[in-house]
């Protein structure tokens, strides 16, 4: 029984001390596998770098959105308050006694 357990010590300590990988030949084709894991490393670097750059260009897509948004109102807000005025002058140059609401509008309900 020691034996056989002798034996399989012996093949794992073989395994993970290189001594099966230097039978095989591997050690002959040590640059080749320097050279996968550079570039797996490289592929792995790379995609990283794209999604950070990705992330970024959605945020500031988002922002661009929203000054958009917010543009857009207050080019209405002026918009608005520039007829309010025309037609506030329009008004009083034609000697109308029509101006704007003190109190805004209320809404009536009716009972049926």
């Amino acid at each position: 029984m020691s034996g056989k357990i002798k034996g399989i010590v012996n093949k794992l300590i073989s395994y993970l001390s290189g001594d099966k990988l230097i039978q095989w030949g591997v050690d002959r084709q040590l640059g080749f596998i320097f050279y996968i894991f550079v570039l797996i490393c490289v592929s792995i670097a790379w995609s990283l770098l794209v999604e950070q750059s990705l992330v970024k260009v959605q945020k500031n897509e988002r922002e661009l959105q929203e000054l958009r948004i917010s543009y857009q109102q207050r080019t209405l807000d002026l918009v608005g308050m520039n007829n309010r005025t025309r037609i506030d002058g329009m008004l009083k140059s034609q000697g109308s006694k029509l101006h704007a609401p003190e109190n805004p509008p209320q809404r009536i309900i009716l009972e049926k």
